[in-house]
């Protein structure tokens, strides 16, 4: 027995000796029984048919007028009403199949945004702290100069920063 995570997708495989089969099979033939697809199948064909077997040509004063359906008639609807239930059963199933697709990609993004946006957070604590030693730096250079501080310089016009020797 095999299960996914989210329990969404379960594939078990029992043999025809199990009991685990027959009850899975008798639940699945239960579902089906009760089906309203089941029911519109089995009522269309009987209608269809019946309308086949009984098919009269009745004959009112100058016109005549059937009373049943041909066999090609017959065909046509059936495979028709057949191949639409059918055909929406698949598409159905594939859609299922396409959205569960969808919801991985969809997780895998949202992990992939928030991986970004935990990058974006630390780059500007990064930056914040940069402009706070910059911010500090403008403002003791400020305060440096209002205090009354000279700058010094050197005899060939360069200002003396620091412990340099001149």
């Amino acid at each position: 027995m095999t299960q996914t995570k989210s329990n969404i997708s379960q594939e078990e495989f029992y043999t025809v000796t199990q009991k685990e089969f027959w009850l899975k099979w008798t639940s699945k033939l239960m579902f089906t029984l009760i089906s309203v697809k089941l029911w519109g199948l089995i009522a269309c064909t009987w209608v269809s048919t019946y309308l086949l077997l009984h098919h009269q040509l009745v004959e009112i004063g100058q016109n005549a007028y059937e009373l049943g359906i041909t066999g090609g008639q017959w065909v046509t609807f059936n495979t028709t009403i057949w191949g639409l239930i059918f055909g929406m059963k698949e598409i159905f199933r594939v859609m299922e199949k396409k959205d569960r697709n969808d919801e991985k990609i969809i997780k895998a993004d949202n992990k992939t945004k928030h991986e970004i946006a935990q990058i974006n957070a630390d780059t500007l604590k990064e930056d914040n702290k940069a402009k706070k030693e910059i911010a500090k730096i403008n403002a003791s250079t400020v305060n440096g100069s209002a205090a009354g501080a000279q700058p010094s310089y050197t005899a060939e016009g360069k200002e003396v920063v620091g412990d340099e020797p001149n």
